[in-house]
């Protein structure tokens, strides 16, 4: 018995030692990088994850960006909300009211050739634990004096691309996956790893597996960029110059393709020339959210289990719930709320954002309908979302309608609308519904959420951080 004791002692003083060097190595592994530097900025991170909420997988892009830009091999610009921001202090600066030659200029912001997205795709905070054994020996009693060995696991998986700017090609695309063990071996202390807060809405995993999942995640994926960035990338050398193989690039390929386009033949004066081939242009989404927030219902101050407050019940039933740690309101029977904006007085320029959520798969899901009304009270517009298509109508006509599959797949949806004097703009996702020009006299004073379509306790609806925003584009 003494001497299985002793086995279990040497055993997991060597895990405690090999993990000792390998945090050394790691330190002792890191050099300063001289070479030219690749310009990057980190764009969405999107969660297909039952677990991981998009705010989460928000803070791990932000923890992504700054990793990166503790890398001496990228520059790292600004992105998202943080783009938006700058581009709105720019558009102040060129207003006439900071003090002159003091204000930021326009054309003086540098580009990206490269951007990362992802999507978070496994998220399990609390996965099979482990037993402890040596060589397919389990020990079934305590060890270390009376000390149990315990282990918990987490992981976090990511699907990783790199997007050159230019061209919109996929450049490289992976899945890297963090995991982490917490052994707790009683009289030994706490777990293992680097300490330290998580970002945002992470925070709740501090100091648990799902942390170290995460860390250890974010150093594989910038150690992915790092290596499998193609060279022509690093095209940077700093105080405004490149490499001439950047410069050569585009001038070698545009004399390439000159190059290799065959000589005009001349064509008969009896046969018409060939019509050049004529291709569409299409924009793509194009939704930007506005940067100063003019209303929110976030939940902030509900306790679950309580009416959400800042709106008034008309019909239905409603109630805050939590899902993997954001709040939510959940409808269990068709009704209607009416949310609290008071009087607002919306700018030329703005934005309306509501968040959905559905549990599971499935075109026969109830439905939710965004209603604006006028000063009257009547409804001046409405985006109808069902889960296999949505509708928009305008002062009781239909202009715009798609049937898409995406909309009823398990996980986040957004309504998104964005208005202007010059147009309507509609968005489910990141599928257009509408695009109505001159929209009119078109002046919103309140606003309603309606649920409807068989909403019940079997079935129910969420949605969530309903937004309004002033826009500046």
């Amino acid at each position: 018995m003494r001497r299985l004791h002793g086995i279990a002692v040497v055993l997991v003083l060597s895990l405690v030692w090999v993990a000792a060097l390998a945090q050394a190595g790691s330190i002792e592994e890191k050099l300063t990088y001289q070479g030219n530097k690749a310009r990057i900025a980190v764009g969405r991170i999107k969660s297909k994850a039952s677990k991981c909420t998009y705010r989460m997988a928000e803070s791990l892009g932000e923890m992504l960006s700054t990793a990166l830009t503790n890398n001496d091999r990228f520059i790292v610009l600004a992105s998202g909300e943080d783009l938006a921001e700058i581009a709105q202090e720019v558009q102040f600066g060129q207003s006439g009211m900071v003090e002159k030659g003091k204000a930021p200029q326009k054309g003086l912001m540098e580009g990206a050739d490269v951007i990362i997205t992802g999507a978070i795709t496994m998220f399990e905070p609390n996965a099979k634990g482990i037993k402890f054994g040596l060589h397919g020996l389990s020990f079934k009693k305590n060890l270390l004096g009376g000390t149990r060995v315990k282990a918990k696991k987490a992981i976090i998986g990511l699907d990783l691309k790199l997007i050159d700017v230019r061209q919109r090609r996929i450049i490289y695309a992976t899945k890297v996956e963090g995991k982490s063990t917490s052994w707790g071996v009683g009289g030994l202390g706490g777990g293992w790893g680097r300490s330290g807060t998580l970002v945002g809405d992470l925070g709740v995993y501090s100091k648990t597996p799902m942390e170290k999942a995460i860390r250890v995640l974010i150093d594989k994926v910038v150690n992915e960029i790092a290596t499998k960035l193609p060279s022509e990338y690093y095209r940077y050398k700093g105080k405004g110059k490149y490499t001439k193989q950047y410069a050569q690039a585009e001038t070698t390929q545009a004399s390439a393709q000159t190059a290799a386009r065959p000589a005009a033949r001349p064509v008969a004066t009896s046969k018409p020339a060939p019509a050049a081939e004529m291709k569409v242009r299409k924009r793509g989404f194009d939704f930007v959210p506005g940067q100063k927030t003019l209303w929110i219902d976030d939940l902030a101050g509900d306790e679950v289990g309580d009416f959400p407050f800042k709106n008034n019940l008309d019909t239905g039933t409603f109630e805050v719930v939590e899902i993997a740690g954001q709040k939510w309101i959940m409808a269990t029977s068709p009704g209607r709320l009416l949310p609290k904006t008071g009087k607002l007085h919306l700018p030329e320029r703005y934005t309306l954002q509501l968040e959905l959520y559905l549990p599971k798969t499935s075109s026969s899901w109830p439905g939710v309908t965004l209603e604006i009304l006028g000063r009257d009270g009547r409804r001046l517009a409405r985006l109808e979302y069902f889960t296999y298509g949505a509708n928009f109508w305008l002062k009781g006509k239909q202009l715009g309608r798609k049937d898409e599959k995406s909309f009823y797949t398990k996980g986040l949806h957004y309504l998104r609308m964005m208005v202007t004097k010059r147009a309507i703009k509609v968005y489910v996702d990141e599928t257009r519904i509408a695009n109505v020009p001159n929209p009119g006299d078109f002046k919103p004073a309140s606003f309603a959420i309606l649920v409807h379509g068989g909403c019940t306790d079997e079935r129910p609806v969420y949605f969530s951080r309903f937004r309004i925003a002033e826009a500046s584009k």
